[in-house]
């Protein structure tokens, strides 16, 4: 395999796009943000190319694709029954702009085989859809990211009322990995054929219960923080307005698809949040980042009003 530098992130402005436009960046290579609404906070990624394309259209994204050594690829979250839609026409795109490399990210674990889960057997058709056999394909499967804490439904109640309300019941364990080394992991396969084919599993360095999370947080914020067990489908209906996911995703679509997912997830044997990378290490040397390490590390202060451009501390 010839060496990869030129490297395309769809999805470039929402944080998984950003870290791995910054994780390229610590790598030396030279990524492109394919991106409908690229707009930079501060100098970090002032330099950073970058090209408007659309998945809903298979000749904005080989335009945007053409001349590129590879391509870290994230489907827009929320993108409901287009997701389907949107994986055939980046496979169509990536072919006709001449991209072998594809790395694709899942945003969450998915199973081998469907496990009647609505959601998990959803992405796993969508990486079927992308694991196409005239592309040169890795797929990495993150299981919970630490970033969710940071979002506009986390982060106001953790920073402005010491509360985590969630529909994680009490003892559940995660394995929580940070966007950035969700990054890492998609750089890194960029120079490794060995990997084509794969689908990995990748998580962080811990295996702790929520109750752990919420003391890690408040001992960094340095308040006491409460855990509040939430119904998902009580959730999500809150989640639904503060996303403002209006009709794009109606309010009961949303909230029964969460209410179906967290059910599985807090009771299922597959345990859908839990790896154990000890064998994944020797084989990819990434240094993963603790929670403790990861909340010290990020701006916990709270805008004066709505983030208007990517990366503000808002979320």
């Amino acid at each position: 395999m010839s060496a990869v530098n030129k490297v395309g992130v769809t999805s470039a402005s929402g944080r998984m796009g950003q870290a791995q436009v910054r994780q390229l960046l610590a790598n030396g290579k030279t990524p492109t943000a394919f991106s409908r609404s690229w707009r930079t906070n501060g100098d970090e990624f002032r330099e950073v190319k970058a090209i408007p394309a659309d998945f809903s259209s298979v000749d904005s994204m080989t335009a945007a694709f053409t001349g590129m050594d590879a391509i870290l690829n994230t489907i827009p979250s929320f993108a409901g029954a287009s997701s389907f839609d949107f994986a055939k026409n980046f496979v169509e795109a990536a072919k006709r702009a001449g991209v072998r490399r594809i790395i694709h990210n899942s945003a969450m674990w998915a199973p081998e085989k469907p496990c009647g889960e609505p959601l998990y057997d959803m992405v796993l058709q969508m990486e079927d859809i992308i694991a196409d056999p005239d592309l040169d394909v890795t797929i990495f499967r993150p299981v919970l990211f630490m970033d969710n804490l940071l979002t506009l439904f986390q982060k106001p109640n953790l920073v402005e009322k010491g509360l985590y309300r969630y529909c994680q019941k009490p003892g559940l364990l995660a394995s929580w990995i940070s966007m950035d080394d969700l990054g890492k992991f998609m750089v890194e396969a960029l120079d490794r054929p060995d990997l084509i084919g794969r689908r990995i599993v990748v998580a962080g360095p811990e295996t702790i219960p929520v109750e752990q999370v919420v003391s890690t947080l408040s001992e960094v914020l340095g308040k006491p923080i409460t855990y509040v067990y939430e119904n998902p489908y009580d959730l999500a209906a809150k989640m639904h307005g503060i996303l403002g996911l209006g009709d794009e995703f109606p309010l009961e679509a949303y909230a029964g698809m969460m209410d179906s997912f967290y059910t599985f997830n807090n009771e299922s044997p597959v345990r859908p949040f839990v790896a154990d990378m000890e064998l994944l290490l020797k084989e990819i040397p990434i240094k993963l980042t603790p929670l403790r390490e990861w909340a010290m590390g990020q701006d916990w202060s709270m805008d004066a009003t709505p983030p208007v451009v990517i990366g503000s501390p808002a979320g």
